[in-house]
């Protein structure tokens, strides 16, 4: 059989942007469900962490989280000789490059400069690297995004900004943000990634990643984005059952429901729904320009497209926001793959069942770099074992529609069936 060529990669991610908030009706998000029509599509897809560390040190190094010795969001570095399918390509003779939000650093201490990063992510695997931190660690290290906050004068607005919004624990404030929109990070990003994709290699295999920061949290969609999803046409979040009081003292789950022991106010939920609806609306938009770019390229390889997230956001659900547990909104992730010329008429039988998200990248990685067409993804789906998500020694399995948590001390907690948000 001939061999066939490698195939330049496309990759593009999201933080905090969960797995069932893109095929609904009342979202407007043309360009990735336009996309979606023409690739494989995980609508089941659990990430192996519902925090962001974890989960994004696991797509890198196809590890789980718990080979990683990370239960939850902590302080890391990967390092340096840890697996990497970004430098299997780059040995395999790609040019490769990121631009966004990496999180395989610690974040979280001011005077952190993540461009001392770039010798570690050379060895693993990136030629050229853009890095910027998310949201809420941009008030705290330094990068080229935060450089130019500096010179308009806006990086102590944006940090008194932050401050304000989470004051006393409170995480629901839905304000536009300070930052000019060509400044705002998802705006930056995909203004910045148009500019890296146009410089990749048209006789060559290559990879870009592209990693945007949204829609995490603070609901802060700038102004002239506002209102694409009016509050009205959204759904509510799906309510706290009872039961759910009876769940052990020290479960991840129940801790989180400490945190909100009356949920979000009504008129707050609904108002931040609305801005991270918007806020895909933004993203997807990037999307839209990237897509654009590629389409007019002239690749001697063919160019695959991939699209995930490293996990979801609660946006209410059980009157709980951000993440950290083994609710749906939290556990499923954005999975879908566009090969070379689209999926055609074929749709992979396995989409609908749970497919573990580390695997499928690492799979997607693998076959680009061979070359082949993509089909081989839906085995993902059908797999023998459960789909297992970890977070803080527990663990959740996912086996057809059942869902189980396995909580420390090894007793069972049956979850109710996923449901459309």
């Amino acid at each position: 059989m001939r061999r066939q060529p490698p195939h330049s990669w496309l990759l593009i991610s999201f933080d905090q942007w969960r797995g069932d908030w893109l095929r609904q009706p009342w979202l407007r998000l043309p360009h990735l469900q336009q996309l979606a029509a023409e690739s494989w599509v995980a609508e089941r897809c659990y990430t192996s962490c519902p925090h962001c560390v974890p989960a994004r040190a696991s797509w890198l190094t196809g590890l789980s989280p718990l080979a990683l010795g990370l239960a939850r969001n902590a302080p890391y570095t990967i390092p340096a000789d840890a697996p990497s399918f970004v430098r299997d390509l780059r040995d395999a003779g790609y040019t490769t490059a990121l631009i966004g939000k990496t999180h395989w650093t610690p974040h979280d201490q001011p005077g952190i400069d993540l461009r001392d990063n770039l010798p570690l992510l050379r060895q693993l695997g990136f030629d050229r690297v853009r890095e910027i931190a998310g949201p809420r660690a941009l008030a705290v290290v330094d990068c080229e995004l935060t450089d130019r906050w500096r010179e308009v004068g806006v990086l102590e607005a944006y940090r008194r900004d932050l401050r304000d919004r989470y004051n006393a624990g409170r995480a629901h404030l839905v304000r536009p943000t300070v930052l000019p929109d060509e400044l705002y990070p998802d705006l930056w990003v995909g203004s910045e990634a148009v500019a890296e994709l146009q410089a990749m290699p048209p006789d060559r295999p290559w990879f870009l990643w592209v990693s945007f920061p949204g829609p995490h949290e603070p609901f802060d969609v700038p102004a002239r984005w506002r209102g694409v999803h009016p509050a009205a046409t959204i759904p509510g979040a799906g309510p706290r059952p009872a039961w759910a009081g009876t769940l052990p003292a020290d479960c991840q789950l129940r801790q989180l429901m400490d945190r909100w022991p009356d949920g979000i106010p009504d008129a707050a939920l609904m108002e931040l729904r609305a801005d991270y609806a918007d806020h895909l609306a933004l993203l997807d938009a990037q999307v839209g320009r990237l897509m654009a770019v590629l389409a007019g390229r002239s690749d001697d390889h063919p160019v695959a497209v991939s699209v995930v997230s490293d996990h979801g956001e609660l946006l209410g659900d059980w009157g709980l926001l951000l993440k950290g547990c083994f609710l749906e909104g939290a556990v499923r992730s954005l999975c879908l793959h566009r090969p070379p010329g689209g999926r055609q008429r074929w749709r992979s039988p396995g989409s609908r069942r749970p497919v573990p998200l580390t695997p499928a990248l690492q799979r997607m990685a693998t076959m680009v770099r061979r070359g082949r067409r993509q089909r081989p993804l839906e085995t993902l789906a059908a797999r023998p074992g459960p789909v297992v998500s970890t977070f803080a020694g527990e663990r959740l399995e996912v086996r057809g529609q059942r869902r189980t948590m396995v909580l420390v001390d090894g007793s069972r907690v049956d979850l109710p069936p996923p449901t459309s948000p």
